[in-house]
């Protein structure tokens, strides 16, 4: 229908003392604020809704509404016993108001404060369809695919034609209690649905309905959700760790929080690796399409995986008030970032927020699941594995150590990473020892690292976050670091568990057979090093960055506000 002028509208929230589900639910802090004053702030933002009630039997209730910015009608305690359907609580409230007022309403908004996450955007568009529709009510709904059965008498009978998947079944709709929009004329004692009726599918994420605890906990946990934003690449050169981080710490919060990853459109290798977890990404081509991205988004948290940070940088974050979490950075915006987490390298006296060390280092789940290693006395399995991208092509390198010691009755199990640029040129030497009878497997893209490593009575890796993995497994190891920031990670030196070769540069295929050949010849040794890398516990280690970023973010959104 076409509007000449405003209708007059109200919103009638019913909430009465009495619940028996969970009691004084009304009133109970939910995620720090009394559950009433979500559905009273969202109705006082409508843009259509002149007047908002709520309609009541208990004191305390019409108070904190109040408060809240409520106005307020107290019912008979006759309409306030849990028999009694809304049909006449509604048309009490609404008599009142127009006894009181002198003013005729046109449209009556039933809200339930049950409803808390119901946002204003979705009831606007649900008066607007009112206003604009030819409908006596309008009832909100939530869409509900599933095969569902009823009860005829004495038997079970489908209300389903056929058996499908629950993608593609035709949806059945349930009442989510939270809005009734109704024509004036159509309300009464006995209803509040006219003739002409449609339904309005809400989003599913606003559809619940406090009844149970259960309802409580699962409302609580939607509205505590923060908008978090892992800022990380990965390409050829800087390999792909970063991401399987941020991809670990992502798996842990997307189940609790909104999970956004923003990465440079240059680096490919990255945005494919975390497009195959079909987060959502955001891509930018500089630093200002960055700064669009990021205000669209509105992170509470933004955490860097980019290893150092400029001043600027981090400023410019802090500017939009948002908290930042910098992993391995040693740049000059460490200083200004409110968490900086580094695993990998130690400092005695780290500066203030700033934590590191063995006990950050954030465990891929598989390496929650398959058991420590107990070495044999004999070595049969050689895992190699130098890192996504292996910058020096160590990978070859410790081929050519094995084939000097000539250990063809030794299985050789190869790992390229996705960035591992000269295959062709491996498979070409790879083929050349399998024909002198080496037993060389290559694998790509492996799933489960932590079963190649479990399988393994020896790894030689790189210096990287794989040593935290091999440690965690506790197979003996060989580590290479790539490169002058790698030989800065001291755990290989703390622990004195991995046999640390030295930098790529400085490492022949002579130093490697030598060392290879010591710990194939020494199983005293090797059993020795699998004991001292089990004594560092690494499993508990991601549970403790998960509070320490959150709780650390709460205390500061806590200072923020007052």
């Amino acid at each position: 229908m076409a509007l000449t002028t405003k209708p007059k509208t109200v919103a009638i929230i019913p909430a009465r003392g009495g619940s028996k589900g969970i009691p004084r639910k009304n009133i109970r802090l939910l995620a720090g604020k009394p559950l009433i004053g979500y559905t009273i702030e969202t109705a006082l933002k409508s843009e259509h809704i002149d007047d908002v009630i709520v309609t009541t039997d208990d004191e305390e209730i019409a108070e904190i509404s109040r408060l809240f910015g409520a106005r307020i009608i107290m019912r008979p305690k006759e309409l306030a016993e849990d028999q009694v359907p809304l049909d006449p609580v509604i048309y009490h409230a609404l008599s009142s108001i127009e006894e009181h007022n002198h003013q005729e309403i046109e449209f009556v908004i039933t809200i339930q404060p049950t409803s808390p996450l119901l946002s204003t955007k979705t009831l606007d568009t649900m008066i607007d369809l009112m206003y604009h529709g030819r409908y006596d009510t309008i009832i909100s709904v939530k869409a509900e695919p599933h095969l569902f059965w009823m009860k005829n008498s004495d038997q079970f009978v489908p209300l389903y034609k056929e058996r499908k998947n629950r993608q593609y079944l035709d949806p059945i709709y349930r009442e989510t209690g939270a809005v009734v929009i109704s024509k004036r004329c159509v309300v009464s004692q006995k209803s509040r649905i006219g003739t002409d009726f449609t339904i309005f599918e809400v989003p599913q994420n606003e559809a619940i309905d406090i009844d149970t605890y259960q309802d409580w906990e699962t409302a609580e946990n939607l509205l505590r959700r923060k908008n978090i934003v892992f800022r990380v690449d990965g390409d050829y050169d800087i390999g792909l760790g970063h991401i399987y981080r941020t991809l670990t710490l992502a798996n842990r919060l997307v189940f609790h929080h909104n999970i956004f990853f923003v990465m440079d459109s240059a680096r490919e290798l990255g945005i494919q690796k975390v497009q195959e977890y079909h987060y959502p990404i955001k891509t930018f081509s500089n630093i200002d399409e960055m700064a669009t991205v990021l205000d669209e988004i509105k992170p509470d948290i933004i955490i860097n995986d980019v290893l150092d940070t400029s001043q600027e940088y981090i400023k410019s974050l802090q500017s939009k008030g948002y908290f930042v979490v910098n992993f391995e950075d040693l740049g000059e915006g460490a200083e200004y970032a409110n968490i900086v987490i580094n695993a990998l390298y130690e400092n005695s006296y780290p500066p203030k927020n700033h934590y590191y060390g063995y006990k950050y280092e954030c465990l891929r789940d598989e390496f929650y699941i398959f058991p420590a290693k107990k070495p044999e006395p004999d070595v049969k399995t050689i895992l190699i594995t130098f890192g996504g991208t292996d910058p020096n092509d160590l990978t070859s390198r410790t081929l050519n150590a094995l084939e000097k010691l000539d250990l063809r009755m030794i299985a050789i199990n190869v790992i390229l990473g996705k960035g591992y640029r000269p295959k062709k040129k491996l498979h070409e030497y790879i083929s050349l020892l399998q024909e002198k009878g080496f037993q060389i497997d290559v694998k790509e893209n492996v799933r489960l690292m932590a079963k190649e490593m479990s399988e393994a009575d020896l790894v030689i890796t790189s210096n990287g976050r794989t040593i935290y993995e091999v440690a965690s497994i506790g197979t003996p190891c060989i580590s290479i670091s790539q490169n002058e920031r790698e030989a800065r990670h001291l755990f290989v030196h703390n622990t004195h568990g991995p046999l640390y070769l030295g930098i790529a540069y400085t490492i022949s295929a002579d130093d490697i057979a030598s060392a290879i050949k010591r710990l194939i010849d020494d199983y005293p040794l090797r059993k020795e090093m699998n004991e001292k890398l089990l004594r560092f516990d690494l499993k508990g280690n991601i549970d403790r960055v998960l509070n320490l970023i959150l709780n650390n973010y709460e205390e500061w959104k806590r200072h923020e506000n007052n």
